[in-house]
């Protein structure tokens, strides 16, 4: 599998940006918080490519990313972390009919079956996450959902585009963005959370994260990478029992075994031809 690479070190990052997204954005506007990220991540894409381009692709890719940032960011204010996180696990839902009608990429039923079987044990992982809930908060983080799978879409539709430089456009076409709204809401409380939080999503969380993602997309279709999406709950239980020695719930463990089937079906065709 190509993309084994890029997907290993993305779950592992994936798994512990939530926390510090939340204890960054508690101590900031969204604004504030992802345009420190945007400048961040674009100035390590720069110092490596130091050129941009704009079209009309970048110019999309960059605004989908600004929204999908904004709005999960501004959801993380009513929603825990978990929560944020499971409700984001939509997104493999809306990249399917997006990639069909943007790329004509056409899912197989496998690859519609196995997201369908991962969502189902999102579902069930998430339940004892979600009580009291706030539907503000939720519906936010579902349309960040919509966002990603957007530029999900549009990572594809550059593939054939330097990554480094796509990356360093989308950051610095999205900063521009953030400044715009600034005015709006800059509100900032400086502290070693807000730091703290802001230096991992934007530099692990950000930077890598994005490039990693963009990768994946690059090298193959959009419904075959993002029912990897669904692996980040797998790795976030298991740090959450190791490292903080934290119950699961029964029903989480058979959701966790209902992901892993669904990503297993979703690539069975790649088991069948190693054997």
């Amino acid at each position: 599998m190509k993309i084994l690479k890029y997907l290993i070190p993305y779950i592992i990052v994936g798994s512990l940006q939530y926390y510090f997204a939340k204890d960054a954005i508690t101590y900031s506007s969204p604004v504030v918080f992802n345009l420190l990220r945007y400048i961040i991540s674009s100035a390590i894409f720069l110092s490596i490519r130091r050129r941009i381009v704009f079209n009309r692709d970048v110019f999309l890719l960059a605004l989908y990313t600004t929204m999908s940032s904004l709005t999960w960011s501004l959801g993380l204010k009513y929603v825990s972390p978990s929560e944020s996180a499971v409700l984001s696990y939509t997104m493999p839902l809306f990249s399917i009919p997006i990639a069909f009608l943007i790329l004509s990429e056409r899912p197989t039923v496998i690859e519609t079956l196995g997201v369908g079987i991962g969502f189902l044990g999102v579902t069930l992982y998430g339940l004892p996450l979600v009580h009291g809930f706030s539907l503000l908060g939720a519906t936010l983080t579902i349309i960040n959902a919509v966002f990603w799978a957007l530029f999900s879409v549009y990572y594809r539709k550059l593939r054939n585009e330097d990554p480094i430089v796509v990356n360093a456009s989308q950051f610095s076409i999205g900063s521009v963005i953030l400044a715009l709204l600034l005015p709006i809401d800059h509100d900032v409380t400086i502290n070693d959370s807000f730091i703290e939080g802001t230096a991992y999503t934007a530099t692990l969380g950000g930077a890598l994260s994005f490039f990693l993602w963009n990768m994946m997309v690059k090298i193959e279709r959009v419904p075959r990478v993002t029912i990897f999406s669904f692996s980040i709950p797998i790795l976030t239980t298991i740090i959450q029992v190791v490292v903080f020695n934290t119950s699961v719930f029964l029903i989480q463990i058979a959701g966790i075994a209902i992901i892993f089937i669904g990503i297993i079906l979703s690539r069975i065709r790649d088991f069948v031809k190693v054997k």
